[in-house]
This record gives C-alpha cells, structure tokens and sequence, in this order.
C-alpha cells in the first residue's frame, strides 16, 4: 500500500513541477520518500528514482547543494544494487543521475568531478542505445556544455556537432532539441572570439524557440540574451541592449528578482552599457548581479568570480582602482582554483589585476 501511495504521489509531484509549483512538489516526492523508507524500500530503484525526482525539483529551486546530496543518495543506491539494478529502465534511472550529478557539480564550480559523471552517463546510453540515438546525442550536448565552462572549446564543438548530426536525423531540423544545440554552438563559438561565425546558430536557436514556445517563453529568452551576447562581440549594443532589457524585465516577474537567469541578464546588461560608456549604470547593475550570484551560486563559484572581474575592470577604469584591487585578487584566485592554468577567463582576469595594480601604484 505504501508503494502504491507512493507512486500516486510521485505523479501528483510530477504534475506539481510541470505548473511550477517546486515547494509543492517537493513535500510530494518528500512523502514519498518517506513512504518508501517506511516500507523498507529505502534502497530500491524506486527511491532512486524519487531522488533524482526531488534533486532535478531542488535544482530547479536553485537549491543546489541539496540537489547535489539527493542524486548522490541516488548514485549510492544504484550501485548497491549493481547487477540485480540492469536493463533499460534502469540504464535511464542510472543515466540520469549521473547527469544531474555532472549538472550540478558544473554549476557550483566542481568541473573535474563533472566531466567523471558525465563521461559516465555518455557510456553508460552508448553501450545500452547505440551510437545513433537520442540519448547519446544529449549526453554529448550535455559533456559539451562542461567543456566549454573547462575551456576546451574545440573538444565541446565536435561533441555539439555530432549531437546536432543526431538530432536532425531523428527529428529535423526545425525541433527544441536542435534549438538547444544552436545555442550551445553559438555560445561556444562565441567563448572562441569567433563572433561572426556564432551569429547564425545563435540566431537559428532564437527562431526555432520563438517559433515552437511564443516570444515569453523562458526558454526563449534565454536564446535571446545569447544571441544578444553574441551581437556583443560584433559590438552591436544598440542591438543587444533592448533584448537584455526585455528579457530581464520577463525573468524579474516570472521567476524573481535572485533567479540566476536574472543575475545573468544583469551582467551581460552591465557589459553592454559599459560598452556605451554608462558606466555608472553598470556599476550599479554589475553589483547586483554578483548579490544574486553569491546568495545562489556562492562567493567562491568561477561564475560569481567574473561577475567580480568585471566590476574590478570596471572601477579601475572609473579611477577607483583601491576598491578593484581586492576584487580581481579574489577574481583570480578562484578562477586559478578551478578553472585549467590557460582558460581565457584566467587570462582575462590576470591582466585586469595587473592592471588594477599598476594603476593603484601610479
């Protein structure tokens, strides 16, 4: 009987998570659990189920640590159960977990410990759905999606390549699945410099989005701010800063005022009026960017550390190069932790420092 109320519950978390009730839906699968736990079956393929359930709810609630501690319960359970847990059901169950674990390491800043899980899962749907399918074609979208936050650009645009490959041939090209790859490219293509080459995969993404999701939808403006980051590097600002304005008008109201996407669209905002020489507006806007940042993400994550880059950048060259000083130290400190010694942003932090330093000596 538990079981059953368990599943029942399950279903009704799943629905809860689709209307965007996330606290909801996670005293569902907590009950769940609990039912499960109760019934002794604490330590079957069910609970692993429910707990990935509940880390991709916690997740989404930019709870991440929780989100993490749940898969990794999952993880546990799974390899308990080793050869009596096989099969296809259980290569998804197994899968995902090891993506939501590879996920949310790359988000708090844990990349090595990443790529470990994601290679993982890309083994695991390679050996169970073969080479040409659907799963594996997200996995290398996915293991790609680290790559680039590793700075291994080239190895990230092959694995996107051949995922997009995949996914026309099993869906077209005119499908979400091909609009999340663009994006990836286009954001890749832009991490290389190569600004010109991204316009039109960013672009392709935002009108694929548009046209299957509507204009407000928040997948689609996420293909905006990137496409919008792209027309950046062509430094159209006139362009770009409307999008940012609008997309970041649109998350404020739907998802908060601490949502990452928020903080997101704030510093990408914040480059572009910099760019225009308003350079007191993003100040403003680069500071409340990175409050958002370190609140979600934490004060040591490489995605808070550029956010502070940027802000030391920016008030060395408004003369104030005292408060930037300790800015960028803290900037590249992090980044020199847990990014590779020739990533770009390391770079790019390490010159702003000396930059900052030789100004504050002046």
């Amino acid at each position: 009987m538990n079981t059953e109320s368990a599943v029942e519950l399950q279903e009704q978390a799943w629905n809860l998570q689709a209307e965007g009730k996330l606290e909801e839906a996670a005293a569902a699968c907590e009950k769940a659990i609990e039912l499960l736990d109760a019934s002794g079956d604490q330590d079957s393929p069910d609970a692993a189920n429910l707990l990935n359930d509940l880390a991709e709810i916690q997740m989404q609630s930019q709870n991440f640590h929780t989100a993490l501690s749940l898969a990794e319960r999952a993880h546990t359970i799974e390899d308990t159960l080793g050869d009596r847990f096989a099969g296809e059901s259980a290569a998804r169950v197994r899968y995902r977990t090891l993506q939501l674990i590879g996920e949310i390491c790359r988000i708090v800043g844990e990349l090595k410990r990443a790529e470990i899980s994601l290679l993982n899962a890309l083994a695991i749907v390679s050996v169970e759905f073969g080479e040409a399918s659907e799963e594996v074609a997200e996995a290398r979208n996915n293991l790609a999606v680290l790559y680039k936050s590793q700075g291994r650009f080239d190895d990230g645009l092959r694995l996107y390549e051949q995922a997009l490959r995949l996914v026309t041939k099993i869906h077209g090209e005119d499908c979400l699945a091909s609009s999340v790859i663009y994006h990836n490219i286009g954001g890749i293509l832009h991490s290389k410099g190569a600004f010109a080459s991204a316009e039109q995969p960013g672009r392709r993404a935002w009108e694929i989005s548009r046209r299957l999701l509507g204009e407000d939808d928040p997948r689609t403006l996420c293909d905006a701010v990137a496409y919008a980051g792209i027309l950046d590097g062509l430094e159209r600002y006139d362009a770009s800063e409307p999008i940012y304005r609008r997309a970041l008008a649109i998350f404020e109201k739907t998802l908060g005022s601490e949502h990452y996407e928020v903080a997101s669209s704030l510093h990408n905002l914040a480059a572009a009026v910099c760019a225009r020489g308003h350079l007191d507006e993003a100040e403003q806007l680069y500071r409340q960017a990175l409050t958002i940042k370190e609140k979600i993400l934490g004060a040591e994550n490489p995605d808070t550390a550029l956010t502070r880059n940027n802000l030391g950048a920016l008030l060395n060259t408004l003369g104030r190069p005292n408060e930037a000083v300790p800015l960028l130290k803290s900037a590249v400190h992090i980044l020199r932790e847990r990014l590779a010694p020739d990533h770009p942003h390391l770079a790019l932090a390490s010159a702003n420092l000396n930059q900052a330093l030789r100004s504050s000596t002046a």
